[in-house]
């Protein structure tokens, strides 16, 4: 992330310390809740649709599953679709000991073999689109594409100190999950969403919860030396979405065409969407999804 960025988030603290706490939406009740049991504790998911291709979707460092509502119904139209909550977020445990992308990656592979699931297609955002490369080069015959969503896939450089102090202190005590609200709402410069202030309201309910923003900050710490190296172990069938203003890359467009020209990927640009292009463009994000098995 940039450090101009970050240091949004100290005036947060000042300008930001009350968001109204909304009641989940009618789409939001309407999806069952499953576990599954790992070592440390249960990871939830909800199962949505039912066909020949399993559908896996994974958020970022901080959001729910239900963010992905809008395009998992259009995808479950003829996808079984699972949508994950990262474990010590959402409605998963926090009995955890570490978190981070390679603990996700373990932990959607131990459920993708656990179900015996094949023909499987992940879609991820940010952290979790470093899970998802590690997931694949792990399971290519069961894995058989990737779409990477605003992806944070490598460690340009050791993360500072003052960096590390910054995460401490923004996103810890009685003020973390407002500052996390108000920091997911900037993550939408441009188009914001009808529904950002309720969205934003229910992420600082759910960090609210003893032990989130423990999972919050410790994803945030968390380096992807597990995950960075499968790069050069997957290619093709990757679509890379990146929100040309995204504003948590200094070169949206440019970490984009890296991630492409690594993996041997399609790189799609979403002018004037931010970090979270599913959110904002669901219905051109169904139709790019699709051309991960869509005859040539």
């Amino acid at each position: 992330m940039k450090t101009i960025y970050h240091l949004i988030l100290i005036f947060s603290l000042f300008l930001f310390p009350i968001l109204i706490w909304g009641e989940g939406s009618e789409s939001e009740s309407l999806i069952q809740t499953s576990y599954f049991q790992t070592g440390e504790g249960r990871v939830a998911y909800s199962k949505i649709g039912e066909g020949k291709r399993n559908l896996i979707l994974l958020p970022g460092i901080g959001d729910r599953k239900e963010s992905y509502l809008e395009l998992a119904y259009l995808l479950s139209k003829d996808n079984t679709v699972y949508l994950f909550d990262l474990r010590g977020i959402g409605e998963s445990d926090v009995s955890f000991v570490s978190y981070g992308p390679n603990e996700t990656a373990k932990d959607i592979l131990a459920f993708i073999r656990e179900k015996d699931l094949r023909d499987v297609y992940i879609i991820a955002n940010s952290m979790a689109a470093a899970s998802a490369v590690y997931i694949r080069s792990e399971e290519e015959k069961r894995v058989l594409g990737l779409v990477l969503s605003g992806p944070f896939v490598r460690d340009k450089e050791p993360m500072s100190f003052g960096m590390k102090t910054l995460i401490h202190f923004a996103f810890r005590g009685p003020w973390g999950p407002s500052v996390w609200a108000s920091f997911y709402e900037s993550l939408f410069p441009v188009n914001r969403p009808g529904d950002l202030k309720e969205r934003s309201a229910r992420l600082k309910e759910n960090l609210s919860e003893d032990g989130r923003m423990f999972a919050v900050r410790s994803m945030l710490l968390a380096p992807k030396t597990e995950c960075e190296p499968a790069l050069q172990l997957i290619s093709g069938n990757v679509i890379v979405v990146m929100g040309s203003k995204d504003p948590d890359f200094d070169s949206p467009e440019g970490e984009a065409n890296w991630i492409g020209d690594t993996v041997g990927g399609t790189v799609k640009i979403y002018k004037g969407a931010g970090h979270y292009p599913f959110v904002e463009e669901p219905n051109r994000f169904y139709s790019d999804v699709q051309l991960l098995w869509q005859k040539k």
